[in-house]
Order: structure tokens, then sequence, then C-alpha cells
């Protein structure tokens, strides 16, 4: 081999190093790409975790029969399982009334005593626990995965066995009052407190609700973690403990609301010649209307706000709920004298409230007053029934009408349950102080 002349001895010896360095590399084999491993299929994933789901049965004793079923899933190899407290929630109230038992897939039916060890109303969670412990458990995440992750349900949906279901996370519910993961998969009847699995199979939401058409609803798995930490801890079951722990979650939870609602003054919105209370927090969804009835001689225009959620205690029990609503009344048809019996009329509608039974609550006492709010004349009646169960716990109805005028005026009522009476009186408080009259 021969260099270029004016190339110098320094750029012949690299010219042939380079060359000598390719003839080397032509003949060394180029391993073939690994190629990507493919996930796991749906299939592979329930044959993996079958196993570790249950299906949970709550028995009436007197009659040795089921009343509800849902789902269960092991967490630890001591044989805690996760699942929620609307399931159990009747071993909670009536713990003398009913029991809990599991059936496990693939185990001939045979059912398994269990015990129930803590709850978290709030977040709609319990943890129960059978006495033999378990090969096989879920891991919990620490934390929900990116949104659009592809995951997996698990439950008995109407006591058909053992089912998964595909959906896809979509992160935490916005401006919701509770937590809560938007599934988007088909959460059916008893397939509440399955777990919701990565394909890595780890758990990163309990199963919760659903308002179907592929709209369901996980419980985030931070509170799954706080609740099983907290209930390993627990040796035995304690109906009484279980029911103060209760009264407990729902009275911080109250505390919890108020002081969000309190922190900010009310925002205010037009209706008619009036200003009302407006969206107090996001967590409120508001909505209004004016229906067109021309053979009514009246007119209500109606403003309305709920949080839309709330926390079950019972099958016929329901709190933690804040909505209020407004109805401006007018009429150019009706005299001041025939105005003003349909203005009373409405304003003496019953109190309503939350849903609630005699075993649950009191009646509401009320107190009604003539107020000046701002110098507007307001009629007002403050309602409050007590929780039997729960003691400190009230629900409230406020029910105002301002009286300036002679063929038009403003109705409003206030909703709150599961409140100390002294924070849902200073809630009414700062509800009423922002009805004004634009003069």
């Amino acid at each position: 081999m021969t260099c270029w002349k004016g190339g110098g001895f320094r750029y012949c010896v690299a010219h042939m190093l380079k060359l000598l360095l390719m003839a080397v590399l032509l003949q060394v084999p180029v391993a073939p790409a690994e190629a990507p491993s493919l996930p796991p299929t749906t299939q592979e994933i329930f044959e993996r975790l079958e196993s570790r789901v249950a299906q949970v049965r709550i028995i009436e004793r007197r009659s040795g029969t089921r009343s509800s079923i849902g789902t269960a899933f092991f967490v630890s190899p001591e044989g805690h399982a996760l699942t929620n407290y609307h399931v159990v929630s009747s071993i909670v109230h009536h713990p003398d009334d009913y029991t809990a038992e599991l059936v496990r897939e693939g185990r001939e039916q045979q059912p398994i005593p269990v015990k129930l060890l803590d709850v978290d109303v709030v977040h709609d969670l319990a943890v129960i626990q059978m006495e033999e412990p378990v090969s096989e458990w879920l891991e919990l995440e620490s934390s929900g995965p990116p949104q659009g992750t592809r995951l997996y349900a698990l439950g008995n949906p109407h006591d058909l066995g053992t089912t998964i279901v595909e959906g896809t996370y979509n992160g935490l519910i916005r401006d919701a009052l509770y937590d809560k993961v938007h599934f988007s998969g088909a959460i059916n009847p008893g397939m509440s407190g399955g777990p919701t699995v990565t394909g890595e199979g780890r758990v990163v939401g309990v199963n919760v609700s659903t308002m179907g058409n592929q709209l369901g609803f996980l419980v985030p798995v931070v509170h799954a973690r706080t609740l099983l930490e907290r209930a390993k801890q627990v040796k035995q079951s304690n109906p009484s403990v279980l029911r103060a722990q209760v009264g407990a979650q729902l009275l911080d939870n109250q505390q919890r609301i108020t002081e969000r609602l309190l922190a900010n003054p009310v925002p205010t919105q037009a209706l008619g010649e009036y200003q009302v209370p407006g969206r107090w927090q996001p967590f409120l969804k508001c909505w209004g209307d004016t229906p067109h009835d021309p053979e009514l001689p009246y007119t209500i225009t109606s403003y309305q706000c709920s949080s839309e959620e709330d926390l079950y205690l019972s099958s016929e029990h329901r709190t933690g709920v804040v909505a209020f609503s407004h109805g401006y009344l007018t009429s150019s048809q009706l005299g001041e004298l025939r105005f003003s019996a349909l203005y009373t009329a409405t304003f003496e509608n019953d109190p309503g409230g939350v849903e609630a039974t005699k075993e649950d609550v009191t009646n509401f006492r009320c107190r009604v007053d003539f107020v000046q709010v701002r110098g507007l004349p307001v009629r007002a009646a403050l309602c409050l029934r007590t929780y039997k169960k729960f003691p400190g716990l009230y629900d409230l109805a406020l029910r105002a009408a301002t009286l300036n005028g002679s063929t038009g005026g403003v109705q409003t009522s206030l909703d709150l349950a599961g409140f100390s009476a002294d924070n849902a009186r200073a809630i009414a408080r700062r509800y009423l102080e922002a009805l004004s009259w634009k003069r």
C-alpha cells in the first residue's frame, strides 16, 4: 500500500490504521436487535391475580343468609384484605345482627369467617382479616400512574364470579369534595371493594362506584395504604370502638369542610333585583333555569349549588353534604294579597334535609326570626336535628325569604349534613350575610 506523497508520514499511518479497523469491523458479526417484550395480556393478568381476590358476603345472623355482597382483595400474608366501608357498614351499625365471610374462587366455595378491623368512612374503605394466612396477595402502589395508563379492575359483578374489566386511568376528579379517581371502565354492583391494578399487578385504586356508560370511580391508593398501616396495629375487633372511630372521622371531616367554607368571603350571584350566595367553593356545582309555563301567573327563576357528593353511613343515611338553592319569584298578574299567599305557602314547605331515617336522626327543631340583613328585611327559619348514633353531629336546614317586595322576592335554602352545631350555625350566618338587594 502506498500513501499520497503530499500527505506526509503521519497522514499515511493514520490512513492505514483506518483501513485496517474497517476490515476488522466487517468481519465481526452484528447481533440482531432484541425484540421489545410484549405487555401481559388481560387473560394472563386475570390468571395471575384471580386467587388474590374474593367475594365478601354479609350474612344476616338470624336467617343465616346473605343480605349483600361485595369484593375484597388480600394485601398481606397475615390475611388482611381491603374492601369498601359501604360493603361492611351493616356490621358497624348492627354488629349483633350481621357478620361477614369471604368466598375464594377455586376453594370449593367454602366460606371463610372474617373480622372487621378498621374503617375509613370518609374514603369508603375498610380492612377485614381472616384467621388463616395467605400465600398470595397484592402490593399497593405509592401513588397513581400517569393519565391514560391502561388499568384492570377485578370484582364480582352481580354475583357472577370474579371478573376482570379493562379501562383507563384518568386521574383525580377535579374540584371534588372527596378524593376519587375517574376510571373509564365498567364497575358494576358487586365489584365494590375490588382492586384496580396496572399491567404489573400493583393496586392503584379500590373500586367504589359507577355512573354507568363506562364511567367508574376508584378510591385513590394513598388512602388504602394509610388505612392498612393503621389496621395492622389492631389485634382485636371491637364494634363499639369502630362506631366511635366513624364518629371521630365524621367530626374531623366536617371541620375540614367548615374551614374551607369560612376561609374566604361568600361570592355573590345576581338573581333578579337581588344578590345571592354564588359558587362558594370549587367543589360546588351550580346551575340555574327559568321554566316557561304560560298557564302559571308567576315565574320562578332558580339557582342552585351542591357538592354532588356525600358520605355513605348506611343504605338509608347519607351525610357530609353541602347544598343550597335560591328561587326568585315574580308575578305581573297576581295582586299583592294573592302573591303574598303564594310566597308564604312556598316558604312554609317542609324543611327537607338529607336522606335519613328516624333510627338515624331526631326530628328537626326550628326557630323562626325576622332579621335585617344589610337593611334588607328577611324572614329566616333555622332548623337542626341530632344524629342519634354519633354525638356532636347535626343536620342543618336554613330557609329564608326577603320581605321587601310586594309582587317579587327571593327565597333561599341551605342544607348541611353532618356538622357540629356551632360550625353549622357559623356557616349559615355567613351564608345569610351574603344576601342583599340591588337598589
